[in-house]
């Protein structure tokens, strides 16, 4: 050995620093492709029909994904023109702002614009802006785990099992419920907030909150409280001095005001219209203690049992769960992490109580209640449940800081059991994508670009309306918003999270669309509904199914004074609806 030559102990020292010293540029890279492979591995095998299919998750029918696609179309359309008429969707038609009725997900239509404008199949645009956040997912998660000063492979494996969170999979159907990196990525300014207190890191936590927003209303407003206490930590990691409020306090205020600003068009008509969410269906829609011990139904793991109930499956995983107990343990030991562990700890803890919701009584008094009454926004949360996925959103940074005990054991002992733990959590919460729902590459037909070429003063009405009102009523309604994108003339039909109402004379709440749509459906084709359809709505051009026709063709011949045939193809048969002159003189209404 020359006097030179270092010794074993030294080369366990230096080789980790020498591995993890690669160029920045290049590390990010690998991040982003590390996360982006769990990705396809989270929604395997989507990779294979990238530009045939989107994924259902664990929903039974493609009406929510196929909404979700149309929601990317409608903010890509939006951004040609300027974001003129952004909230008068043209849906539900005559009624205005009725893209407030659901989640706008601007953010992600944006990042999706692009490939609208190439011409991409429609699949592929609804798959790649799914892959896309959950690689984000998996990088912010990194980086929350980096602010906390957790070694860079324990921070990747971090981003790995927050891709594949089993809530993620759960919910895999519902494109805004997959955007979980604002919620991380506020977290992660308020960390380095708290060690720097620079106006930076004050900025970037606001970024984060907003990203939230753009992505999911609903997780901007559950996330709401543990943001701000989240700022209280980094705050008392400032010991409150008058620099660091100066820098957060204004930078959280404008965060929210940007939001509400956002917001307020949509606020200002759910206020008006009286929208809210019946206290019967958040019942149905909280979760259940014994929730937290089933796996959702397209797990890969059967234990514990698979649950196909809708608040069912929130089970972390096993492995997950042990090592963010250990990381519990070990970030309350060490006086530089113990603060944030707590927080993330605590947060999980909160989010678990309120993903039960109404289900939660303590001596008869339901804390989900009182948060429905007094705090603003909560009345519009339909599914408490969701609160799972804060609830697991923290587990994957918790069980990094139990993976870097494992890094200590040693040079190559030690990296191999980090990796053999993390990629074990994350296999073990795999689940399959096989309920894939078959696409065409774009929207176009016969009748679409029949109607797309009629002048603009056209309005649709597809016929029959949906018979009934649960989510799988509505997937005909879905694929006929699809070809809206085609064509582009307003519909009086419609799917979105709320359906138009109004406030009657004493304030009661009068569903007047779901009203009329089941008119429809039981009654027509009469003359009540086609007056309301014609004189009441501006309807001039009925879409009807060649299938439904077959069985009401005796029953549409005895209105041909209203309908004269426009157009037929082997799906519909489009007839031009015009009242004969002294009928309908009365305006109808629905």
């Amino acid at each position: 050995m020359t006097p030179f030559a270092p010794t074993t102990e030294e080369h366990v020292e230096i080789a980790p620093r020498a591995r993890w010293s690669t160029p920045r540029l290049l590390w990010a890279g690998l991040v982003v492709g590390i996360c982006l492979i769990a990705g396809i591995a989270a929604t395997w095998p989507l990779a294979l029909y990238l530009p045939q299919a989107m994924p259902m998750g664990t929903e039974r029918e493609a009406t929510v994904p196929l909404f979700n696609l149309w929601t990317l179309w409608w903010n890509a359309d939006r951004l040609l023109h300027g974001f003129a008429r952004y909230w008068d969707a043209p849906i539900f038609y005559p009624n205005p702002g009725t893209f407030t009725f659901s989640e706008p997900q601007p953010l992600t239509g944006l990042l999706a614009a692009p490939l609208w404008y190439l011409g991409a199949p429609l699949a592929l645009i609804y798959n790649l802006a799914l892959l896309t956040l959950l690689t984000l997912n998996g990088v912010f998660a990194y980086r929350l785990a980096r602010a906390l000063e957790i070694p860079a492979p324990a921070a990747l494996l971090a981003g790995a099992l927050t891709v594949t969170l089993p809530f993620v999979a759960k919910i895999a159907g519902v494109l805004q419920l997959t955007a979980l990196f604002g919620m991380l990525w506020t977290i992660e300014g308020l960390v380095r907030f708290g060690r720097a207190g620079t106006t930076r890191w004050a900025i970037w936590a606001a970024l984060g909150f907003v990203a939230t927003y753009l992505t999911c209303q609903q997780y901007a407003l559950m996330f709401t409280p543990f943001a701000a206490a989240g700022g209280l930590v980094a705050l008392a990691q400032q010991r409150f001095q008058q620099g660091a409020l100066l820098r957060l306090i204004p930078a959280g205020v404008g965060a929210a005001l940007l939001v509400l600003l956002i917001a307020f068009p949509a606020l200002n008509l759910q206020r008006e219209l009286g929208l809210s969410r019946p206290e019967t269906v958040v019942q149905a829609l909280s979760a259940r203690p014994a929730d937290f011990l089933t796996r959702p139904d397209n797990a890969l793991v059967p234990i514990p049992p698979i649950s196909m109930e809708d608040t069912a499956g929130l089970f972390p995983g096993l492995i997950l769960t042990v090592l963010a107990a250990a990381g519990i343990v070990r970030g309350v030991r060490d006086a530089q992490q113990r603060r944030w562990t707590i927080f993330l700890a605590a947060s999980t803890a909160a989010a678990l109580l309120l993903a039960l919701g109404l289900n939660l009584s303590l001596a008869g008094w339901q804390p989900f209640a009182t948060l429905r009454a007094l705090v603003p926004g909560f009345s519009s949360l339909r599914s408490p449940f969701r609160f799972a996925a804060i609830m697991q959103l923290f587990l994957p940074i918790l069980a990094a800081l139990a993976l870097t005990n494992l890094r200590s054991v040693g040079a190559r002992g030690g990296l191999a059991l980090l990796l053999g733990a993390g990629l074990l959590g994350a296999v073990e919460n795999l689940s399959s994508q096989g309920g894939l729902v078959p696409m065409p590459p774009n929207a176009q037909n016969g009748w679409t670009a029949w109607l797309r070429d009629q002048p603009d003063t056209t309005v649709v009405a597809h016929i029959p309306f949906p018979a009934g009102l649960h989510v799988a009523a509505y997937e005909s309604e879905t694929w006929r918003m699809l070809g809206q994108m085609e064509h582009h003339k307003p519909i009086v039909n419609g799917y979105s999270g709320y359906f138009p109402q109004i406030k009657g004379p004493n304030g009661e709440i009068v569903p007047v669309y779901t009203q009329f749509q089941s008119m429809m459906a039981e009654r027509f084709p009469d003359y009540v509904g086609l007056c309301t359809l014609n004189k009441g709505l501006g309807v001039n051009t009925l879409v009807v199914d060649r299938q439904w026709l077959a069985q009401h063709s005796a029953q549409m011949a005895e209105h041909s004074a209203f309908l004269q045939p426009a157009y037929d193809d082997d799906q519909v048969q489009i007839y031009r609806l015009a009242a004969p002159e002294g009928e309908c003189q009365a305006r109808q209404q629905p």
